[in-house]
């Protein structure tokens, strides 16, 4: 009886990919670069979509309708520029750097124009809906989730089997969304918005870029074969890492800043139920200015304040809040529209 031996490269292979599960053979990695500068191209299909994905996106965000919202970004193109940047950041291509720059820059341009004409047309309540002010606060958890969808962008584009789950990598990395936000806050007068939906595009923009760029590493993508561009594709790597740190660190600060808000809002709440029996506290502001905090409160509530239990509330507040607390109170009168017949 013969038996079949197995080749050695298929053993040498199949210790590889035990041993290193992401690397993929040279043919696979070429196919993959070919793809993406392909799909990354800034020509007319690239910018058509582009257009009507921002026209479509501006819109649900005027109407705040998620759906809309999502079904413009699946016609946006603008995750395959990004995966360019990051596949010439790890191949050491300056050339594609700057391409992959240049149709960014463009095709965020022509979103922002889209969405400033639509936001001169659009009402002022189109600023209040709650697909707009999502994109106005971002938080260090909107960081993470860029993160996770680079990496997982790169993933399903280099291992062939996944790559229909691109769809929802387009949807998870959200880079069009902050670009239309900012063209209606603009168009609408409002640079505090404008520039939180800044922040939420610029922090997406370099988490997908440094996290898919990872991927492509431990994939054991080609980088080049010379020494200065050796330490280009370093430095490359080193200044996304770096730009990656210095847009954390708002993120931190507006995350901090809202668990505070949510906190001293709890507090708040608490104490007027206590003070105020039988009241329904409908909504919460605080605005702090110096060691001043000023609480506009709106209750739901059959009869007047007295004197004692405002007293009481402003005393309250300002123990728990350890600083000067002057609360505003609205009633929202409680009216019957009927009598009991009993």
């Amino acid at each position: 009886m013969k038996t079949m031996e197995i080749p050695k490269e298929k053993i040498k292979d199949d210790i590889e990919k035990y041993i290193d599960p992401f690397h993929i053979d040279t043919k696979r990695q070429e196919k993959v670069y070919d793809e993406i500068k392909e799909n990354s191209k800034g020509d007319f299909d690239f910018f058509v979509l582009t257009i009507f994905s921002g026209i479509i996106i501006t819109l649900g965000l005027v109407v705040n309708s998620s759906a809309v919202v999502i079904g413009g970004m699946l016609l946006t193109p603008l995750v395959w520029p990004m995966l360019s940047l990051s596949m010439a950041i790890v191949k050491g291509r300056s050339r594609l750097i700057q391409d992959s720059v240049f149709t960014l820059l463009r095709s965020t341009a022509i979103i922002f124009v889209v969405a400033l004409f639509l936001g001169f047309m659009s009402p002022d309540y189109a600023l209040q809906g709650s697909e707009f002010l999502s994109r106005t606060s971002p938080t260090i958890f909107e960081l993470f989730i860029a993160l996770a969808a680079g990496f997982v962008g790169a993933f399903v584009i280099t291992y062939p089997k996944i790559g229909a789950a691109i769809a929802g990598v387009v949807i998870a990395a959200a880079i069009v969304p902050p670009i239309a936000v900012m063209g209606i806050s603009i168009s609408h007068g409002n640079l505090i918005m404008a520039g939180g939906a800044f922040v939420l595009f610029m922090s997406n923009l370099i988490a997908v870029t440094f996290s898919s760029s990872l991927l492509f590493l431990v994939a054991r993508f080609k980088g080049p074969s010379s020494e200065k561009g050796q330490e280009q594709r370093k430095s490359n790597i080193r200044w996304t890492l770096v730009l990656l740190f210095v847009m954390a660190i708002p993120l931190f600060l507006i995350t901090s800043k809202a668990v505070k808000e949510s906190n001293q809002q709890d507090v708040a709440m608490a104490i007027v139920v206590a003070i105020i029996p039988n009241s329904t506290v409908m909504d919460i502001e605080i605005i702090d200015k110096n060691e001043i905090s000023t609480i506009n409160i709106t209750i739901q509530y059959s009869r007047d304040l007295t004197e004692k239990q405002i007293n009481e509330l402003k005393e309250v507040l300002s123990k728990k809040m350890n600083k000067i607390v002057v609360p505003r109170i609205t009633i929202v009168p409680i009216i019957k529209t009927w009598e009991d017949a009993s």
